[in-house]
Formats: structure tokens, C-alpha cells, sequence
């Protein structure tokens, strides 16, 4: 059985339209904001837990007493300006459009079959006999969960993975990984 858990919620109280600039240097300074911390069961019977290595995963594992290994693999796909502009355009837009350009490849940084690549590297890593638990980030979280869901693996996910909501993958009866 597979937990995973988005981080706790980011209290973001940035202002809401940036340039690319300051577009970019909100995403340096986002892992280091505040979270909004809440009290969540963790499932019991848990033998491996892995957390990202971005703070706010961190803090959230933290906050929730657990002894856990960090993996880099678990990171979130990093993001930055599409365009070098003194143009103001809202937060949602600048994400958007740069995930549309990791789908597409048309990025510099991490492109989508990096991001592939990673999450096979840590599926690699996983005890399947154990329960294992992994916090991470959300639009990662995303392509993990679509990978583990088609090495056989099940269970009720939403379509945009929730802050500190824990989301449980069963292997289907058979499945050997």
C-alpha cells in the first residue's frame, strides 16, 4: 500500500501580479514560506516513509512527528518565466503557462521526460512489501500517482491533489513489482 500527502497549504501573501522577475524570485522563496499546519491521521503500519527535499515537505513531516529519509527525486518540477517581461501578469498565469511549456518540452529546465525519468528513478527505490508513505508536491504528485496507477496500483485520487489530504493506492490482487 502507497500513502502519499501533499505538503501543508502555503500561506502566500504575496501580491497577486508579478514580472518575470519577480515571478522568478517568488518561486525561489515559496519553499520557505510559512504552511498553514493541521492536525491529519497518518495511516499506522507505515515502513518506509520518504519526503521531498524541498522544505515545505519537510516542515510538513516535521510537524507531523515522522521519521522519514529525504529524496531529491521527490522534488517539485521547478518552474520559472516563460518570458523576460516588466509586463505585471497574475501568478495563475505565469504557472500555467509554464506548465503548458514543461508539457510541450519548451522549457530549459526540467522537461517532462526528466520528470518521467525521475519518478521512475524513485519507484525503483520503493520496498513494495512494506507500506511505504511519501510527501511531495502537488503537480509532481500528479504524474507519480498516473505512473503508480499504471504499473496496477488503485484508489480514489482527486484531480487536483489537496494540501494535506492523505490518498491511499492499493496494488491490485496480482499485481508483482
Amino acid at each position: 500500500m502507497i500513502h502519499l500527502i501533499r505538503h501543508f497549504k502555503v500561506k502566500d501573501i504575496s501580491k497577486n501580479r508579478l514580472n518575470s522577475q519577480e515571478f522568478n524570485a517568488w518561486v525561489k522563496d515559496y519553499d520557505n514560506f510559512e504552511l498553514k499546519y493541521i492536525d491529519i491521521d497518518i495511516p499506522k503500519d507505515i515502513g518506509n516513509i520518504y519526503v521531498s527535499s524541498q522544505n515545505r515537505a519537510i516542515n510538513t513531516a516535521d510537524h507531523l512527528n515522522l521519521t522519514y529519509k529525504t529524496s531529491e527525486l521527490l522534488a517539485e518540477v521547478g518552474i520559472k518565466a516563460f518570458i523576460d517581461t516588466s509586463l505585471k501578469l497574475p501568478k495563475w498565469l505565469w504557472l500555467s503557462v509554464g506548465r503548458v511549456f514543461w508539457y510541450f518540452d519548451f522549457t530549459s529546465s526540467e522537461n517532462r521526460s526528466d520528470t518521467k525519468s525521475r519518478i521512475n528513478d524513485f519507484i525503483s527505490q520503493i520496498d513494495f512489501e512494506k507500506n511505504t508513505l511519501i510527501i511531495s508536491h502537488g503537480f509532481f504528485m500528479t504524474f507519480l500517482i498516473k505512473k503508480l496507477k499504471s504499473l496496477g496500483f488503485t484508489g480514489d485520487v482527486d484531480i487536483r491533489v489537496k494540501n494535506a489530504k492523505v490518498y491511499t493506492l492499493h496494488a491490485k490482487q496480482g499485481v508483482i513489482l
